[in-house]
């Protein structure tokens, strides 16, 4: 319930903000949410008294359901008031299957050119180091094509359709990619490129289930397990490769997360909705609950404001810290297996299963650091995302650097830095990426691409990168990639640290075309000055 002095205050700002026109951009979570839940509030009480016109009522007609909706219907399966984390797994399991199918090949690489198959049927297939860097770079260049036009179709024909369609033409190509490499490797590049274009659509969906599938209490959960996709996959494909690579050959790996995928991509098509306000599965109450204080969306009447956002130097911070940190998390992604390998020469079953401790202990810290960041007090908000960056990028770049002055003998102290590592960067999802939120509200999603693109150059280069200064994997050359990653991560952080904010910008809140500033005003003011008479009429 707001105080006297604090509506007065609100009211103010508001004048100030709209004689400027601004939007109203000066209050804060708390406050805007008490007001967004006054103003749904009392929508209700003007239909229970007819005031307006009643809405239709919420049940559906029929007619317009497709014939998946109409057996979900007639199942009368509401899913005990919790189809939202139906969705919720759906979802994670397929960006974690999109994941996983362009994860695959950096790991298979390995089985790929090296003989210990234990079927003759199975040869090694030949690489140079300029076609194993093209063929590395081909999921970055999917993803960077496509990050903006993917933004573009979500946004006009939904997310099941088109994360549905990248997810298929993903599967298919991670198949043939068993086949094409037997008659020529540089075959593969078409068909990374593929995975890459379903990588592309995974930071988008996060920011779509996010907003229209978490209720207000429960956002910062869905947050959490939607960006977990990432070590979920680094779960299932490095042991599950390091196991059929040794015991049914390389080309499985590729087929069982090709048809894995597949079987997910069904269960997504039958089950997976946009909206709570749309899937059969959802009861009244649970639809209530998720959709409480908000109307249904106008796509429509939403304009980005492309220019403001470019020009926030906030934001600019947030991205470079993200580029920076995709230099960190790519190395170990992408080659922390062939370093193992190549250089430590520890055997290819225990390459596969040490992998995934790192990506173990980086799921654990984040969310236990997740709900650290809300509990701590006595530090600003500022404060806490220059804290936590830093923790996340210097922390990785020192546990990053000694992994260059290492010897044969010593693997399981790099399988310990490499935890450490990537354990800190972990934390930058209550630094950079919560300044994300923070800062762009409203059109966060939008941040979150950009985001994504800054992720697939790194993506793209580090393979480059260690390509051209560690041909021979050696331990004097990955010394030198190590090194260049330590400096660039050093550099991202300082520039994020001195340049962060943790308040929204002025652009920050979206604005209809159909509902004028005046009448939101108007709305706003009236609410606050009856809030109590409401609640207590409801």
């Amino acid at each position: 319930m707001l105080s006297a002095d604090r509506k007065h205050s609100i009211l103010n700002t508001m004048d100030s903000d709209m004689d400027n026109n601004l939007t109203v951009s000066s209050i804060d979570s708390n406050d805007a949410r008490q007001i967004q839940n006054a103003i749904y509030m009392t929508e209700t009480l003007a239909e229970s008294q007819h005031l307006v016109p009643q809405k239709k009522k919420d049940r559906k007609n029929f007619h317009k359901y497709n014939f998946i909706d109409r057996g979900l219907d007639k199942l009368k399966l509401y899913c005990g008031g919790y189809t939202r984390y139906l969705i919720l797994f759906l979802s994670v399991l397929c960006m974690t299957a999109a994941r996983s199918n362009e994860l695959a090949f950096n790991f298979n690489v390995i089985c790929m050119t090296s003989n210990h198959s234990l079927s003759d049927l199975h040869e090694p297939i030949e690489m140079t180091p300029n076609e194993m860097s093209a063929i590395f770079a081909g999921g970055g260049i999917g993803a960077i094509v496509m990050i903006i036009p993917v933004v573009y179709a979500i946004h006009n024909f939904g997310a099941l359709a088109i994360f549905s369609l990248l997810l298929i033409l993903s599967s298919i190509a991670t198949i043939l990619m068993s086949f094409v490499a037997k008659i020529d490797v540089l075959y593969m590049v078409p068909a990374r490129i593929i995975q890459g274009l379903a990588m592309a659509s995974v930071m988008p969906m996060m920011g779509v289930v996010s907003a229209n599938w978490a209720p207000l209490k429960e956002i910062g959960n869905f947050i959490t397990l939607l960006s977990s996709s990432g070590q979920f996959s680094q779960l299932l494909t490095m042991p599950m490769a390091a196991h059929l690579c040794v015991e049914r050959g390389w080309d499985s790996v590729f087929h069982a997360h090709g048809f894995i995928s597949l079987s997910l991509v069904i269960l997504f098509i039958i089950f997976f909705r946009e909206s709570p306000r749309k899937h059969p599965l959802v009861g009244r109450d649970e639809r209530d609950y998720i959709t409480e204080g908000s109307k249904k969306p106008n796509k429509k009447d939403r304009t980005i404001p492309y220019r403001k956002i470019f020009k926030c130097k906030a934001i600019w911070g947030i991205w470079i810290s993200f580029l920076a940190s995709s230099f960190g998390f790519q190395v170990f992604l992408q080659f922390m297996p062939t370093y193992l390998n190549k250089v430590l020469h520890v055997p290819i079953h225990k390459t596969g299963f040490n992998a995934i401790i790192p990506a173990i202990c980086q799921l654990i810290v984040k969310l236990i650091v997740g709900i650290l960041s809300d509990k701590i007090t006595f530090l600003s908000e500022r404060s806490k995302l220059q804290l936590f960056n830093t923790i996340a990028m210097v922390g990785c770049a020192g546990f990053l650097l000694p992994l260059g002055f290492l010897h044969d003998s010593q693997s399981s102290l790099a399988l310990f830095l490499f935890t450490s590592a990537i354990s800190c960067l972990g934390l930058i999802a209550v630094g950079a990426m919560k300044s994300a939120t923070l800062v762009a509200r409203s059109f966060t999603h939008f941040v979150m691409a950009i985001i994504q693109l800054v992720n697939c150059i790194g993506m793209l280069l580090i393979p480059v990168l260690v390509s051209y200064f560690a041909p021979n994997n050696t331990i004097e050359e990955w010394r030198i990639v190590f090194t260049i990653i330590f400096i660039i991560l050093i550099i991202g952080n300082g520039i994020f640290v001195s340049i962060c904010s943790a308040t929204p910008e002025s652009w920050a809140f979206m604005r209809t075309d159909s509902q004028p500033q005046s009448i939101l005003k108007g709305q706003i003011k009236c609410f606050i000055e009856k809030q109590d008479t409401l609640k207590e009429e409801i």
